[in-house]
């Protein structure tokens, strides 16, 4: 089964994290989560959205990554690293899709 939602994030929260995904940036903490949202399909089933510091953000710009759970919490699976904040997440569970497509206001 194929289960979508949409996470609408603010619009300047959208522009600072496609900007630190993009380039390196001195005021990011090393190994921070910059960005962390959860979206819940039908099912119960989650997918955290988040946007990772490198170790060394003054010289690697922050990547981006969906996270899907089960509803006890269980960890299902990861998308691969990303470059780019806003657009699609997408993780195959067996025969289960999910994708959350992340906009801005």
């Amino acid at each position: 089964m194929k289960y979508e939602q949409v996470l609408l994030v603010d619009g300047v929260v959208a522009v600072e994290m496609e900007r630190i995904v993009q380039n390196p940036d001195s005021s990011v903490k090393g190994d921070s989560v910059e960005f962390d949202e959860e979206v819940v399909f039908e099912n119960g089933t989650r997918m955290a959205i988040q946007v990772c510091a490198s170790g060394n953000p003054c010289e690697e710009p922050c990547w981006t990554q969906g996270v899907l759970f089960a509803p006890n919490g269980t960890e299902f699976g990861c998308t691969d690293v990303g470059e780019s904040f806003l657009g699609e997440y997408h993780i195959a569970d067996g025969d289960d899709e999910y994708i959350v497509l992340v906009t801005s206001k």
